[in-house]
């Protein structure tokens, strides 16, 4: 068989698989249906099955060295990558897929409870947001990692059956795996992350210092008596309310949909039938949380999301329909392998570029339709929100991953008191004691079902920062206008995966990746 024919026939079998495994998470995640799940699990394996068949491997690696056409030499590469993992025995891709699809299941379901009440992710975070009765949002934090306790022991046995199959792959860890598959290395990540840490430890001293005192002087204690339920969020990952303007007000009387629908059409992105196909307001047995899913990386692009009328919200729908509109406009006559981003968190930095438009005055101006007089109140608030999101996001994402690289060195170790001990040196948060006896670092979802990712929330604000650096030099001063758009799809989108990462960031901003745009951002 020559390469063009083995790799046609690759191409439409993943599309075939890969459509039928998404169209069934779909029907999980929006309606909590275990059949679902029993569905997904046995799609899942059959395409990892697939993908472990020893001669098709052998074949990809043969492959590889013989072929000058760059367009297969990239598909033969993400192949391999895709490959490589699943070469394992049937019965251990199995008991792998079955945790995983466990755990899917939980978190979709679970619902916390508070006195007896049951309650959703949305009702907890409200009570982050907006109670004055300390007693009542540590009542809501707690319910909010409730869900830990029923996954650790599940997720621990998946952490360490994925160390098992890295082994017999001849890797350290599943961890140091996942990071080589994703063409990076876990040195070159920690190690840029620690410069970072170091780079901006003043920065965040002095932010998280205001914050801290703002937030005494709110519930009448001292300093020393902040503990994680007085922040706005069950993660310490978002600015808490310490200014007197209600942003969440702004949104009351507006449709979230609609302000995300003209974002887009401003920068010349149609979002019309991505919108028509998603699935936007939270009800019971639907996945709490918010993801965007290209479904058989043709025209089927979808969001899940659970809009409230809220800032937190307007951000959260731009952020999902900046990964949308990247998978949308990827050149569809590419081979279905490099039908995706470049790279996760390529796709992560639209997400992010787009969702600090909740964070802009300019958005408030030409999409809101704010009046000036309106927009003159908070504008100086609203751009020191934006630092300190950027300075907050960041330190939560290096104590995530901190921790991830340690949990995978060590499974059975100590984790809940590494868990706080982390956040404590990464985001000077004063550790409830009582809460050391449990596994609140498992109510995270990402540990469980997006393992060795995290990385990419920060990798993504920094090249975010570098586009928008790029585009304001380059492209337009005001980011939201159709040169913006054509600059994205033609520069970044519609290359979907031929380039590595690195390749596609040099070609579109005339740099390799540097955490130096993101860190004045912050300043």
């Amino acid at each position: 068989m020559d390469i063009k024919n083995f790799l046609q026939g690759i191409n439409e079998d993943l599309q075939r698989m890969g459509t039928n495994v998404a169209k069934l998470y779909w029907g999980l995640t929006t309606t909590g249906d275990p059949s679902y799940g029993e569905a997904i699990e046995k799609a899942e394996i059959e395409m990892r099955l697939y993908l472990s068949d020893k001669e098709r491997f052998e074949m990809v690696q043969a492959f590889m060295g013989q072929t000058s056409d760059e367009i297969e030499k990239r598909e033969l590469r993400l192949l391999f990558q895709a490959m490589l993992p699943n070469q394992l025995p049937r019965e251990r891709i199995e008991a792998t897929v079955r945790k995983e699809v466990e755990i899917e299941s939980i978190f979709t379901n679970f619902r916390a409870k508070i006195d007896g009440r049951e309650v959703s992710n949305n009702e907890i975070t409200e009570i982050l947001e907006k109670s004055n009765d300390t007693e009542l949002r540590k009542k809501a934090w707690i319910a909010g990692k409730a869900v830990g306790e029923r996954i650790a022991p599940i997720l621990i046995e998946l952490i360490k059956t994925r160390n098992e199959n890295a082994k017999i792959l001849s890797f350290n860890n599943h961890y140091d795996m996942m990071m080589e598959l994703q063409e990076l290395s876990t040195e070159q990540i920690h190690s840029m992350f620690n410069e970072f840490k170091k780079n901006t430890d003043d920065l965040f001293t002095e932010i998280k210092g205001e914050i801290d005192r703002s937030l005494a002087e709110k519930f009448g204690v001292e300093r020393s008596e902040i503990y994680p339920w007085h922040y706005s969020d069950l993660w310490f990952q978002e600015v808490p309310e310490i200014d007197d303007y209600d942003y969440n007000a702004i949104f009351k009387d507006r449709d979230i949909v609609e302000l995300t629908r003209r974002t887009y059409e401003l920068i010349g992105l149609d979002i019309s039938d991505i919108l028509e196909r998603s699935d936007l307001y939270e009800r019971k047995g639907k996945n709490q949380h918010a993801f965007t899913i290209s479904i058989d990386r043709e025209r089927d692009v979808r969001v899940l999301a659970n809009i409230r009328p809220s800032i937190k919200e307007a951000g959260t729908m731009l952020h999902e329909f900046g990964h949308a509109v990247y998978d949308k406009y990827i050149d569809k006559t590419l081979p279905f392998i490099l039908r995706e981003p470049a790279h996760i968190f390529t796709t992560e930095a639209i997400a992010m570029l787009f969702e600090r438009n909740a964070r802009d005055p300019e958005w408030y101006d030409r999409v809101v339709n704010l009046s000036e007089s309106e927009i003159i109140k908070f504008e100086e608030k609203l751009s020191k929100l934006h630092k300190f999101q950027l300075a907050i996001l960041s330190r939560w994402v290096i104590a995530f991953v901190f921790f991830e690289k340690e949990l995978y060195k060590d499974p059975e170790g100590d984790l809940n008191n590494l868990w706080y001990d982390t956040l404590k040196e990464l985001q000077y948060i004063n550790p409830p004691e009582e809460r050391r006896n449990y596994p609140d670092w498992a109510a995270k979802i990402h540990f469980g079902t997006s393992p060795v990712y995290y990385h990419n929330y920060l990798l993504g604000e920094m090249l975010a920062s570098q586009l928008k650096d790029f585009i304001k030099n380059n492209v337009s001063e005001n980011l939201l206008n159709k040169n913006t758009g054509e600059y994205l799809v033609e520069e970044i989108f519609r290359k979907g995966s031929r380039y590595r990462w690195d390749e596609l960031i040099e070609r579109a901003t005339g740099k390799p990746l540097t955490p130096t745009f993101l860190i004045e951002d912050i300043k």
